[in-house]
């Protein structure tokens, strides 16, 4: 089996930041003015909210949030886990 430790040892960017998050009821307003969001549900089902609609995603759904868009993310039920990836959507954006 491969290493899962990569053998580089120069540190290397993609201009990509992964976070991992527990959602429960709440959903609090979110926007990421110069980023752009890719979630991805690993496990439960989430209620997403931007752009005046509002998306289910069951486990392995995904969606992109644009750059400056208000939105909300809560699971259905109980409890559901997400990873977020985040993506400078400008150059030259502080």
């Amino acid at each position: 089996m491969a290493s899962l430790t990569s053998s580089r040892s120069d540190s290397v960017g993609y201009g990509v930041t992964l976070t991992f998050e527990t959602l429960g009821a709440e959903a609090p307003l979110r926007v990421r003015p110069w980023d752009d969001t890719l979630l991805r549900v690993i496990d439960g089902v989430i209620a997403l909210r931007f752009d005046g609609e509002e998306h289910l995603l069951s486990p392995g759904g995904e969606a992109i949030v644009p750059a400056g868009f208000h939105h909300t993310m809560c699971a259905v039920t109980g409890e559901a886990r997400i990873v977020m990836g985040y993506r400078r959507a400008f150059k030259g954006a502080a």
